[in-house]
């Protein structure tokens, strides 16, 4: 049994996903599905690249990942197919949805999906995911090679995000590391792109005195609001409720979240009802791209 996973911006709603599952099942009735997240920003094809590069690791030797956050289907952008020894295969738009997979992998292949005999028999100018993607999995699932994909490609010419992993600058007197907002989870937390690893060279005393900010316009005030935290904390219980603070999250990359509430969201003035059942809205504050810095 093969594990097809699934990772989209297509949202709950409309019934995108269920008709991908179906065509999947319909052709190898046998597939494990599995959904990674459904719930990416429209459009947001760097948050949709971190997410499925987190998740990946998770899964057994080759698992076959389908990734579907594609602003330009159906225009001169290609869809890929990829190739990682022990570890799986990708399929997608080639637009920079799978930059960290390539960035992490040197050993990996590349074909264009061109086998019409993988796809379905009318394929719909705006739904690839459904007509293209979903059908090569399961053919792979079913145990086609790799090879009966399609032609090859140079791994160099697949579309891939640059500045993936920010780097530390000397800025006058201070240590600066830029990264940016990458993904803001169900709870609040602001996920940047700034890994664990990046803080190897630094001293202890330097890791105490560190400070780290997002930045983001409030429509409410019309001003700038700074969210910043000092020093890094071990784990969310590590501070008071509602402070604000710093932390490596499960995935090893460093966040801003808030104990007890919501570092990346507005949360409006709760209502409470004759048997005190309050209820809350959230609206997002912190947008994803914005710049998560780090200074000392």
């Amino acid at each position: 049994m093969t594990i097809v996973t699934l990772t989209t911006d297509f949202g709950e709603q409309d019934g995108y996903i269920g008709m991908m599952k179906g065509v999947i099942n319909t052709i190898n009735p046998a597939s494990l599905l599995v959904d990674i997240s459904h719930q990416i920003e429209p459009q947001n094809v760097l948050q949709g690249a971190f997410v499925l590069y987190n998740a990946h690791y998770h899964f057994p030797p080759n698992s076959i990942h389908v990734a579907v956050v594609d602003p330009g289907v159906s225009t001169d952008r290609r869809t890929i197919c990829l190739k990682v020894p022990d570890v799986g295969v990708f399929i997608g738009p080639d637009n920079g949805l799978f930059s960290y997979i390539i960035d992490t992998y040197p050993n990996i292949s590349v074909r264009e999906p061109l086998n019409q005999s993988f796809h379905r028999q009318f394929v719909s100018n705006t739904f690839f995911g459904r007509d293209i993607y979903a059908p090569v999995a399961a053919h792979l699932s079913k145990g086609e090679p790799f090879e009966k994909v399609g032609p090859l490609l140079e791994v160099g010419d697949v579309v891939s995000f640059e500045d993936l992993w920010p780097q530390w600058e000397q800025v006058g007197k201070k240590k600066v590391l830029q990264g940016r907002v990458l993904h803001i989870d169900h709870f609040g937390n602001i996920i940047s792109n700034i890994h664990r690893r990046q803080f190897d060279q630094l001293t202890e005393s330097e890791k105490r005195k560190l400070r780290v900010y997002v930045e983001y316009y409030s429509p409410i005030t019309s001003r700038k609001v700074r969210l910043e935290s000092g020093g890094i904390k071990a784990n969310y219980g590590d501070g008071s409720p509602n402070e604000l603070i710093t932390l490596f999250g499960s995935s090893d990359f460093l966040e801003l979240a808030r104990v007890n509430g919501y570092a990346a969201f507005d949360v409006g003035n709760p209502t409470q009802d004759q048997t005190s059942v309050r209820v809350m809205y959230r609206r997002p504050q912190v947008e994803i791209g914005t710049p998560f810095v780090v200074e000392i």
